[in-house]
Order: structure tokens, then C-alpha cells, then sequence
């Protein structure tokens, strides 16, 4: 089930990141474009710095989903095939407690439960917590920045299921197959 979940995340973050990966260098040729005429939009400025960073975490998720980050494996290569696995095993448990820890931060700093005690009104929440994470605008959209920090908490969830997903398949794999997959990784296949 983890498996299955995994790969739809990793479908639909995989839709996403190509759809904002198109229309990424469209703003700024438009923006560049309205420069040239004297007449630039500034906001556009803005957001694609802000899609920037939307490519940047759901790049990260779908490479932890697809274990394709560049590694050093040369301890991994050097080590008997029970060490291998062990090796892997505490790895991704490295990689799922990171994700498990940003989740909970996002939830500390977003803090839903208080917003609904607050009954969604983000000057409550506010004078309650300190935070003022719902508040703030963006200098030229106008828009809550909440909005596009959202990415954090979506991207830190779907780590964690990348992650476990990993970790199980880890533990399922028979050790003598992870020198074969360490091997195909380290050789840029």
C-alpha cells in the first residue's frame, strides 16, 4: 500500500514539477520581453522566483523517490553484502527521520490546530501564537505568502512516503540484489 501511495505521489509531483518547468522560462521571457519595451511586470519577478523554489522541493521529493541523487558508494562497493543492505537500511532511515522531522516542524510553525480554535482568523492566531506566518504578503503579488510556503509541509509528507517506501523496499530486497542495483548506480546506468 505504501508503494502504491508512493507512486501516485510521485506521479502527480512528477505532472507538477513538468508543468512548472514550462511555464518557468515563459514568465521570464514574457518579463524580459516587457523590460526590453519599458514596461516590465514586477510581479512576474516574484513569482518565478517563488515557482523556483516550488521546482526545487518537488525535485527533491521525486529524487528521493526515485533514489537518483548523486551518492558516493564507495564504502558501499568495498563492504560484504549483509553490510551493504545495512548500510542502505540506515541511509534511508537517515533520509525518513529528515522528512519526519521537517514535517513536524511545518506542522509546529503552520500550527492547524490553533488556527481552527481561532476560527480561521489569522489576527487570533496571531495574538495567540506570536506567528505571524498567515499575515505576511508577498511585496508584489499581494498574496499571503502562506500560500506558496504550503510546498514545505505538501513536500516534507511526500518525502516521508517516499522514504518509507524506500526503507521497506530496502528490507524487502534480498541482500545479493543491492550489489547489483549499487553496482547499475554507481555506473550511470
Amino acid at each position: 500500500m505504501i508503494h502504491a501511495l508512493s507512486n501516485g505521489i510521485g506521479r502527480f509531483e512528477r505532472g507538477a514539477l513538468r508543468a512548472l518547468v514550462l511555464v518557468l522560462p515563459i514568465m521570464i521571457l514574457i518579463n524580459v520581453v516587457g523590460r526590453a519595451l519599458r514596461t516590465p511586470i514586477f510581479w512576474l519577478d516574484e513569482l518565478a522566483v517563488l515557482i523556483m523554489v516550488w521546482v526545487a522541493m518537488l525535485g527533491l521529493s521525486v529524487t528521493l523517490k526515485t533514489r537518483d541523487a548523486v551518492s558516493v558508494t564507495l564504502l558501499a562497493d568495498a563492504v560484504p553484502d549483509g553490510v551493504r543492505k545495512a548500510l542502505r537500511c540506515a541511509s534511508d532511515l537517515i533520509v525518513l527521520g529528515f522528512a519526519v522531522a521537517m514535517l513536524v516542524l511545518c506542522y509546529l510553525w503552520f500550527d492547524p490546530l490553533l488556527l481552527i480554535s481561532s476560527g480561521f482568523d489569522f489576527d487570533a492566531f496571531a495574538a495567540n501564537s506570536f506567528n505571524y506566518v498567515y499575515q505576511e504578503p508577498t511585496a508584489t503579488l499581494g498574496i499571503a505568502k502562506f500560500w506558496f510556503w504550503l510546498i514545505l509541509p505538501m513536500v516534507a509528507l511526500s518525502s516521508s512516503v517516499h522514504a518509507l517506501a524506500n526503507l521497506l523496499d530496502t528490507w524487502k530486497t534480498p541482500q545479493s540484489e543491492l550489489r547489483t542495483e549499487v553496482s547499475a548506480a554507481g555506473a550511470g546506468e
